[in-house]
């Protein structure tokens, strides 16, 4: 076994830089909707304490 590393064409390194900037891309987009659907939640989740609150309220 040899312990030589070669480095990889200019070519192949400029395609792997992009393809690890797409997937950058893809994994922000993915967590930024994430943060959309916790804020989603995050408001379901005080408008049914509301209800229930209202709803005690009234009797």
């Amino acid at each position: 076994m040899s312990n030589s590393f070669e480095l990889p064409k200019t070519e192949t390194s400029k395609r792997l830089l992009q393809n690890l900037r797409r997937t950058r891309l893809e994994v922000q987009e993915v967590s930024l909707e994430l943060e959309e659907i916790n804020v989603k939640l995050g408001e379901y989740i005080r408008q049914k304490q509301l209800e229930r609150v209202r709803k005690k309220l009234i009797g």
